[in-house]
């Protein structure tokens, strides 16, 4: 069996999506599973910067490093990955244009795995620090129970 690859998906890949990556990323280390992660965004604006102080200063504070660098969705990530999980309906929405009936059922929303419930992550980018912070208690719990469900298949 070939090593599965997950995929976070936001609109800039500077705040939400590099965030679930990183936060993934830990928590599937610290369980020694073989995942690869890695994040994208939507649109293209932000490709080759690092993500959002803001976001990078709320996950140091947990704990987590983020040291992504902003990339763009290709449409071939839709036959590189096993997973690819969008934050909000829109990314999905936008993800399903490129996708053909082979890869709907790899696209879940992140908050499919929220424990407390809810359907998308809120974009902190135009908010303050509450937002960064409600964005990480999210991405954590949806992350972990992910993780928890994944053990069971790798």
């Amino acid at each position: 069996m070939s090593k599965m690859k997950v995929m976070f998906v936001c609109l800039g890949n500077i705040c939400r999506s590099p965030l679930a990556h990183a936060v993934f990323e830990d928590l599937v280390e610290k369980e020694g599973l073989d995942i690869h992660t890695e994040s994208c965004g939507m649109g293209s604006w932000h490709v080759g910067e690092p993500s959002d102080a803001r976001m990078r200063r709320t996950a140091k504070g947990h704990g987590v490093n983020i040291t992504h660098y902003a990339r763009a969705f290709r449409p071939s990530d839709l036959d590189e990955y096993d997973l690819i999980i969008p934050m909000d309906k829109q990314n999905r929405n936008d993800l399903k244009r490129y996708a053909g009936p082979e890869h709907m059922e790899k696209i879940h929303l992140m908050r499919e795995w929220d424990p407390q419930g809810g359907t998308e992550v809120p974009d902190p980018y135009y908010g303050g620090d509450q937002g960064f912070e409600n964005v990480f208690d999210i991405v954590s719990r949806s992350c972990r129970a992910l993780v928890d469900e994944l053990k069971e298949r790798v």
